[in-house]
């Protein structure tokens, strides 16, 4: 199994969460059953910047459905002159709960979402 932090794995449940665009105020929502929090940090000196997203992701026992918990941050580095970047990271904790039932929820939302999708495609009729 791959890693639960891997670029492909964030990318895909940044996918299945559907965060609001940043101009949105709200800072929490639900996605497929998870309670999901966005904080944004920032600071700017005079030798660089920095910008630092967290999205804290809870799922909840439900049932049998295990719990878990993750945070995903979002890494921007700055130089001063806003030209020069020092660093830009993405990465992803496992906080609570197994990495393999993130990788489950994910695999199970991320499928519903694109047969959604290709079903609604599906429906609406082509324009010719």
């Amino acid at each position: 199994m791959k890693r639960v932090g891997n670029a492909q794995t964030i990318a895909d449940i940044e996918f299945v969460i559907d965060a609001p665009v940043l101009s949105d105020p709200r800072r929490s929502w639900t996605a497929h059953g998870v309670e999901c929090t966005r904080h944004r940090h920032r600071y700017s000196g005079p030798d660089y910047e920095f910008n630092i997203e967290v999205v804290d992701l809870r799922k909840s026992k439900v049932g049998r459905a295990p719990s878990w918990r993750v945070l995903i941050v979002t890494e921007w580095w700055q130089a001063a002159d806003l030209k020069t970047e020092i660093r830009n990271a993405k990465w992803l904790k496992v906080l609570e709960g197994k990495a393999s039932d993130v990788k489950a929820w994910m695999r199970m939302c991320r499928s519903a979402k694109l047969d959604g999708a290709s079903a609604a495609r599906a429906s609406t009729p082509s324009r010719i």
